[in-house]
C-alpha cells in the first residue's frame, strides 16, 4: 500500500507514462472518434476497451522487458486504471484529455515511446498504432496544437506529417 520504495525511478516514471497517460490518450482520441463525451463513457464502449487494455498491455510488455516489472502486478495495476477510467464521479472530457496531440505523438511521450519500445524488443503493438492513428484524427476548434496537426496532414500527407511529429522514419511498417 501506500509509497513502494524502488532502486529505479526512471522505471516507474515510465510505466506511469506506458500505463496511464498511454491509456488515457488513446481512450480520448478513440473517443472522440467515436462521438463520446467523457473518458468513462469512451471506456464503457467495448470496442474502445478491447484497444486500450490491449495498448497498455503491449507498453507493458515493453516495461516488463526492460525493468523486469511482475506481470502479474502489471495486469493488476492495468485493471486497476480501467476501474478509474470508469469512475463516474470523474468528469473527464475527451476532447480536454486530448488536446495537445503534437505533444503526445512526440518521441519521448505517451504515444511513440511504448511503440519505440516495441519496435526494440519485437513486440506486438497493433493496439498502439490504433491509438496512434486515432490521434492523428483529433481535431478540436479550441485547441492550436489540434490545428496545426490538421494543417500538416493536410500539407504533408499523414506518414510524412507523422514521421515529422514522431521522429519516426516515414517508410517504417508502423508509418504506414
Amino acid at each position: 500500500p501506500g509509497m513502494e520504495l524502488t532502486d529505479n525511478l526512471m522505471a516507474f516514471v515510465e510505466r506511469k507514462l506506458f500505463t496511464l497517460n498511454t491509456g488515457h490518450a488513446i481512450t480520448a482520441y478513440l473517443g472522440k472518434l467515436a462521438g463520446h463525451q467523457t473518458i468513462r463513457d469512451a471506456i464503457l464502449d467495448e470496442k474502445i476497451r478491447a484497444v486500450v487494455k490491449g495498448a497498455m498491455e503491449e507498453s507493458g510488455a515493453v516495461l516488463i522487458k526492460r525493468y523486469g516489472f511482475d506481470a502479474d502486478k502489471h495486469a493488476a495495476y492495468i485493471q486497476k486504471i480501467l476501474g478509474r477510467f470508469e469512475n463516474p464521479y470523474l468528469k473527464d472530457d475527451v476532447e480536454r484529455v486530448g488536446r495537445q496531440p503534437l505533444r503526445k505523438l512526440s518521441a519521448g511521450d505517451r504515444l511513440i515511446k511504448p511503440l519505440l519500445g516495441t519496435l526494440e524488443y519485437s513486440l506486438p503493438h497493433k493496439n498502439l498504432i490504433q491509438g496512434i492513428a486515432g490521434a492523428m484524427h483529433f481535431r478540436s476548434e479550441d485547441d492550436p496544437q489540434a490545428q496545426e496537426l490538421a494543417a500538416l496532414i493536410a500539407d504533408k500527407g499523414p506518414q510524412a506529417a507523422l514521421a515529422q511529429i514522431s521522429g519516426l522514419d516515414a517508410n517504417s511498417e508502423v508509418v504506414s
